[in-house]
């Protein structure tokens, strides 16, 4: 049997790659490049090369059609928003050749849409920040006078289609009216797309990851965020496993059951420091970045999606090991960067001064296992770092060619 795994570059895409190659599954890895991540790993059998999904959707979902007939591809498992946006929307002429666990086009868009969610959770009673949509920059003015700083700053879709293939609109945490105008009088996308403007919510992150059959629950999963990239939030680089709270899987039933929801999700929270409340805010129809956490604690979802797509899905997980840590060496390096070298303005009050800020990353790791470098696949950490450094010196060298250029001026 074998699998098509995309976005190589992925981390979750190595997770996938290892849970599966390590079952005796021949994984093929599909990434734009020439050579990936997922696919410098021992568990990778084959990489191909396919046209960009972002620069050149159509093409790339040409080639995946082809592919899937041509190799005989028994299954495909889309890593990120864009190529399960694609597998969802080929679905049907897919399933003549291979088979998929993605849900339906019409809920993977309504799920992607963030305005959509918050009021779909509004509405089943689960709590959500205050928010304010705005149809466009026009709207802005309508909502000012309602809005109390700071404001968390988000487009309605993090993926947006344009005529010229998918742009990533990126989170802003903005703290008085000046900003805010400002911020979209330069941003084109919220200028002309739907925005969310949310009240913050300062306290940890919480994931509930989950792996649906057409809408009913098959198994959850659940983690903290101990550290983030960027600091004032956003990806995990340090995370540990915890139990589900029943209360948390419940309103991940509410929401997904009605869309019929088929495959792997995910709903983060914000649990407020003061309040003890979880805040949803956001859902994510597809893999996450800390895959590997669930895996190493015993919930091995890669292979759970693979059975699911082949209908065959066998014993589910009653237990996982609670207290597991995974830390993304490498974006914690980047976090320390940050706090050290860069003042953050969005960084919530009460944050560790660097000095702790440092300390923690030199022993706050301890215990947890290195979510890219293992000693039984080594290839994709010296991968990751080799890249790693590249991204170093390139910035560096554009800093002194700046630097030069003043000099002269």
């Amino acid at each position: 049997m074998n699998a098509l795994v995309t976005d190589g570059d992925e981390r979750p895409a190595l997770a996938i790659t290892r849970s599966l190659g390590r079952r005796g599954i021949d994984v093929i890895v599909g990434e734009a490049r020439a050579a990936s991540l997922a696919s410098s790993s021992r568990y990778c059998r084959e990489h191909v090369q396919y046209p960009s999904p972002y620069d050149e959707p159509e093409a790339f979902a040409r080639f995946l059609c082809d592919l899937v007939q041509r190799r005989r591809i028994d299954v495909v498992l889309p890593v990120t928003d864009v190529t399960t946006h694609a597998v969802a929307a080929y679905r049907e002429r897919l399933a003549r050749h291979t088979s998929c666990a993605v849900p339906s086009l019409g809920a993977f868009e309504l799920a992607a849409d963030k305005g959509w969610l918050a009021a779909a959770a509004a509405a089943s009673g689960i709590s959500v920040p205050r928010t304010e949509i705005v149809a466009d920059a026009s709207a802005l003015p309508g909502v000012l006078p309602r809005l109390t700083y700071p404001v968390v700053v988000k487009p309605a879709r993090s993926r947006i289609r344009t005529a010229g293939g998918w742009i990533r609109a990126s989170v802003a945490h903005v703290g008085d009216e000046q900003t805010l105008r400002r911020l979209f009088r330069d941003s084109p996308h919220l200028q002309r797309h739907p925005t969310l403007i949310q009240e913050r919510v300062i306290g940890p992150g919480t994931g509930v990851f989950l792996l649906c059959d057409r809408g009913r629950v098959l198994t959850a999963f659940a983690h903290r965020r101990l550290r983030e990239k960027p600091p004032s939030g956003g990806a995990s680089v340090l995370s540990e496993s915890i139990a589900v709270d029943p209360a948390l899987r419940a309103q991940a039933e509410r929401l997904l059951a009605p869309l019929g929801w088929h495959g792997v999700a995910m709903l983060e929270y914000k649990r407020d420091r003061d309040s003890g409340r979880a805040y949803l805010m956001e859902m994510n129809g597809r893999f996450w970045g800390s895959l590997q956490l669930a895996v190493d604690a015993g919930v091995d979802f890669p292979y759970l999606a693979w059975q699911l797509a082949r209908a065959r899905i066998g014993a589910l997980p009653a237990v996982y090991r609670i207290g597991v840590r995974s830390r993304w060496l490498l974006g914690d390096l980047d976090h320390l960067f940050l706090r050290m070298f860069r003042d953050d303005p969005a960084l919530p009050a009460g944050a560790p001064p660097r000095c702790r800020a440092a300390l923690a990353f030199l022993v706050g790791g301890s215990g947890a296992r290195n979510e890219v470098l293992r000693p039984d696949d080594v290839r994709p950490g010296l991968h990751e770092m080799g890249r790693y450094a590249a991204a170093v010196v390139q910035s560096l060298l554009a800093r002194t060619r700046r630097s030069h250029g003043h000099f002269h001026d």
